[in-house]
Order: structure tokens, then C-alpha cells, then sequence
């Protein structure tokens, strides 16, 4: 016999089996003893989390010779054949390579057809998202009034994306991220039924790296069981995961707590050096300075934190050096680095620079207030004559007048903080790595220190609309942008002076020159 996946080969068979979905199998297990059977069903929710199984076991409820039953018996001919996958009655269906009309067409042709041994015809119908609208619309009406010998399935992960005429034919049940306890018992589970050992901690490293998948869980359970020459260990589970392990991560920690650049770079050149993944070392992190974010802000979420012993008193000692805000900024930092690495050409750039940000000393919070203090002869009033005359304005009436360049690198982070609050976080990080040099007859020149942020704001209008508005409702200021590269290197060419609306300005002077119209590229 081939070997069989061990997602597979633990497939659920029953409702009772599929792990961390009570609010949907106890509704189909009640509607089945009901004899309330909808003639569609809208299963929405991440990958991996009992979709298709549940699907299956809908249909196995609905044929099974005992039933229909809420509790199938697993063993009769049609639950093995729909379990196996060859029931002829349980119609699975891949919408994203069977998307187009002429596929819902022969559908709608074979669905009026008796069933061929079982008692209900189920179709199931996986990424039903990727129908195309035709296909959609041509589904419409077998969906409303199918016959009552079958029953629809459809299975999404992007539900947002079913049309609205769709969903209103379908009940709906979502389906959640599975927690950890549970993957983990499931994990551990199953390790017993294939008699070899898997260490606890391994299993919360699995559960944790599914994301909330039992099958992901299991899919990484079956690597490591090809890996290990011995129990799962988390020596072994840290191998297949990239290598990214607690001691690297709690040295790192260590390292930027202390403002260590240098250490913090020499660390991260072993990482590249020894094959390991830069994302798995971000997720690492991030996961980890949310445990000392837990045990910071209260001392008794050390006991939420599933850790050996070693691992949890490290994880506590490094809590205690650390404020919760300093905590909160790196992980703000962390997690803004994860964002852009998916896109970056140059992670680990993009990691180094994060690495520095980190360990940079923030500006401590009494500055902030620095830009008020004028108003402190407020007080003044009280010493003055009853007969004189209030002022006209207050400072805070009065037309405020457009910042100049000191103001303006003064406060940059307050720009900075104002696009992340207009959720424009990847122009922010842009900007992050540009200072203002020159502010001149209305042009504000940029300065970067890279040449990909550089890049990425002159070519793009839309981020310098954004970056204009900012710098109007920020500083006051009408400004077009002008970007150059820090240095001032061969390698950024000429500084390039952009117009509000984003083209260069010898386009604009051309525009002037000769006739023409503007046009989209």
C-alpha cells in the first residue's frame, strides 16, 4: 500500500471529530436528526480548518445506510466510498480550474439526474470565489430550486468575493482559526496512534507554526516524522522550521534591548549564513516580544505561556528589564517589517533596517510638548487691568502660519505617525528613511538613504498625492516635492523636482512648451 498522508489518512469521519467546530457540527448534527436539511450550505473560513471534511461528513450523514443520521457508522458502503473519495453521488468540485460557464452548464445538466445508489446527490464546490461572474449567474437558479435529491456545499476562503445573489440562497456557517490547545492535542493524538513519541514542546511548536490549520499542523507532523531518526524533539521541529529556535530568538532580544547594532547585525549574518529564513526569524520575534508584552502588563500571563521551564524564566527575567512601551514600539516596528518583507527585493535590508530602528533611543516623551510652551503666559490675564481689552484671537484662532525646515525635521515623526493613522503605512515607511533638506520657493527636497525608498516615492503619483496632503494638513504647507538621494551618488541620477500631481517637471515645462494633453501611461 502507499503511504498515506497522515492529514489523509486522519481525514474526520464523523462530526464529533472535526476539531474546534462545535457551533457548526452541532447545527448540521441537529438539522440531520431534524430532518432539516438546506438545500445549500455556504462553508466560509482560513484554509485547513475543516471545510471539505465537514463537507464530507455532511454527505456520509446524509447516505450512510443507518440514516440519515447524525452520527454516521464509518463502516456501511457509502461511507467508505464518500470517505475514499469515489462516491459517485458526492460531487467534488475544483472551482478554480472548473471556473467558466460552460462547466455550471453541464451542472445544471447532470444535477436533475437521479441519484445513482445513494439517497441524496451532494456536490461540493471548493474556492467557489473563482467562478467567473457568467458562471455565477448561470448557477443562480439551480442553487434557489434545486431538486430535493441534492444538496449544494460550497466552500470559500474569501467569502467577500461570492456574490451577494449567492449568498443570500446559501446558510451560512464560518469557520475559525483552530487554537492551540487544540491543535495540539490533535497533534498528540495521533502521534500516539502511529507508537512514536513527540515532546510537548514540539507539539506546541508545530501547533503554532500551522497558524490555526490542523492540516498544516499535520503536514509538518508528517516532515518531521521524515526527518526524525528518533521522538519529535523541538531540536528537530526547529530544523525543518528553518532553524529559528528560542535560544536565537532570546539573544536577539537580548541584543536589541541592550542597543547593540553591531551584535544585532553579526546575529542576523549568521542567520543568512546558515540557510535560515528571515521570515520565520520576524514571526519568531514578534511572537516572542508578545509573551513579554504578557508577562510586562501582568505578571500572572506567565502562566498562559505554554514554555519549558528554562524558556519561561528567560522569557520573564528579559520582561522585567523591559517597559511595556518599549516593548509595544519594537513589536509596532516588528510587525510593520513583516508587512513589507512579502514585497521586499532586499529582505534582509529590510531586516537590518528594522534591527537599527529598534535599537535606536527614542526621544524621550517630555520633548513632545516643547512646540506649547508659548502658551504658558496664558496665566497672564489675571494681572491685568480691568479696563484693557481681551486680545482679539488666541494663538490657537489665529491663521496658522506654514512651517519652515527646522519645524518640519522637528516634526517629521509626527507626519510619520499621521500617515500610519490614515493607514498609509507603506508611504510612512518610505518617508522613515528620508530627511528634509531644503525647503525653497515652495519646493521641499527630500533626502534618502536608500535608493529603493527613493525610488518608490518618484515613481509613483499616488504616493506623492498622499505625501503632499500629508505635509498641507501636518505643516500648512503647499509644497512640490523634490527627491534626491542623501549622498548625492551618480547611481540616483539628477534630482528629480515632481509636480503636486506627481509628473516631472520637465514634463510639465514640455506640457507648456508644446501642444498636448496629459495621458495615462
Amino acid at each position: 500500500m502507499p503511504y498515506l498522508s497522515l492529514y489523509r489518512k486522519y481525514r474526520p469521519r464523523a462530526f464529533r471529530e472535526i476539531v474546534g467546530q462545535r457551533h457548526v457540527t452541532q447545527t448540521l448534527a441537529n438539522a440531520v436528526k431534524a430532518n432539516r436539511i438546506a438545500h445549500a450550505y455556504l462553508f466560509c473560513g482560513p484554509r485547513g480548518t475543516g471545510k471539505t471534511s465537514t463537507a464530507r461528513v455532511l454527505a456520509m450523514a446524509l447516505n450512510c445506510d443507518q440514516g440519515p443520521t447524525a452520527e454516521p457508522c464509518g463502516e456501511c458502503d457509502p461511507c467508505r466510498r464518500i470517505a475514499a473519495g469515489s462516491a459517485l453521488d458526492v460531487i467534488e468540485i475544483d472551482a478554480a480550474s472548473n471556473r467558466g460557464i460552460d462547466e455550471i452548464r453541464q451542472l445544471r445538466e447532470r444535477v436533475g439526474l437521479a441519484p445513482s445508489g445513494a439517497r441524496m446527490k451532494v456536490y461540493i464546490v471548493d474556492e467557489v470565489h473563482m467562478l467567473t461572474g457568467e458562471a455565477f449567474n448561470a448557477f443562480l437558479k439551480t442553487l434557489e430550486e434545486p431538486p430535493a435529491h441534492v444538496v449544494f456545499v460550497l466552500a470559500t476562503t474569501e467569502p467577500h468575493r461570492v456574490l451577494p445573489t449567492i449568498l443570500s440562497r446559501c446558510q451560512r456557517f464560518d469557520f475559525h482559526r483552530i487554537g492551540l490547545p487544540d491543535i495540539e492535542a490533535t497533534l498528540r493524538r495521533i502521534a500516539e496512534a502511529e507508537s512514536f513519541p513527540l515532546d510537548d514542546r514540539a507539539a506546541a511548536m508545530l501547533a503554532q507554526a500551522a497558524d490555526g490549520s490542523v492540516r498544516d499542523a499535520l503536514t509538518l507532523l508528517d516532515q518531521a516524522l521524515a526527518y526524525a531518526e528518533g521522538p519529535i524533539t523541538p531540536e528537530v521541529v526547529s530544523d525543518i522550521l528553518g532553524g529559528i529556535d528560542f535560544d536565537l530568538i532570546a539573544h536577539l532580544t537580548d541584543v536589541l534591548s541592550q542597543r547593540d547594532i553591531a551584535a544585532a547585525f553579526a546575529l542576523l549574518d549568521r542567520v543568512v549564513a546558515e540557510g535560515k529564513d528571515l521570515r520565520q526569524l520576524l514571526i519568531g520575534l514578534i511572537g516572542h516580544y508578545r509573551n513579554l508584552l504578557l508577562v510586562s502588563v501582568d505578571r500572572r500571563g506567565r502562566e498562559a505561556l505554554a514554555l519549558p521551564e528554562e524558556a519561561l524564566a528567560r522569557t520573564v527575567e528579559q520582561a522585567s528589564a523591559l517597559s511595556p512601551q518599549e516593548i509595544v514600539r519594537t513589536l509596532d516596528l516588528l510587525a510593520e517589517a513583516d508587512r513589507e518583507l512579502r514585497f521586499a527585493s532586499q529582505p534582509r535590508l529590510l531586516v537590518e533596517l528594522a534591527a537599527v530602528r529598534i535599537c535606536r533611543t527614542p526621544e524621550p516623551a517630555a520633548a513632545a510638548p516643547r512646540a506649547a510652551a508659548p502658551r504658558a503666559p496664558e496665566a497672564a490675564p489675571a494681572a491685568a487691568p480691568e479696563a484693557e481689552p481681551p486680545p482679539p484671537a488666541t494663538a490657537e484662532e489665529a491663521p496658522r502660519p506654514p512651517a519652515d525646515l527646522a519645524e518640519i525635521k522637528h516634526r517629521w515623526d509626527e507626519l510619520l505617525a499621521h500617515l500610519r493613522k490614515g493607514r498609509k503605512t507603506s508611504v510612512a515607511a518610505f518617508l522613515r528613511e528620508a530627511t528634509p533638506a531644503a525647503l525653497e520657493e515652495g519646493v521641499l527636497t527630500l533626502a534618502f538613504n536608500h535608493q529603493f525608498h527613493h525610488d518608490q516615492l518618484v515613481r509613483d503619483e499616488q504616493r506623492q498625492r498622499i505625501v503632499t496632503e500629508a505635509l498641507a494638513s501636518v505643516f500648512g504647507l503647499q509644497v512640490t516635492l523634490r527627491c534626491r538621494m542623501a549622498d548625492g551618488d551618480a547611481e540616483a541620477g539628477a534630482p528629480e523636482q515632481l509636480h503636486p500631481k506627481g509628473l516631472p517637471k520637465v514634463v510639465k515645462d514640455a506640457l507648456s512648451m508644446f501642444p498636448g494633453s496629459e495621458v495615462e501611461e
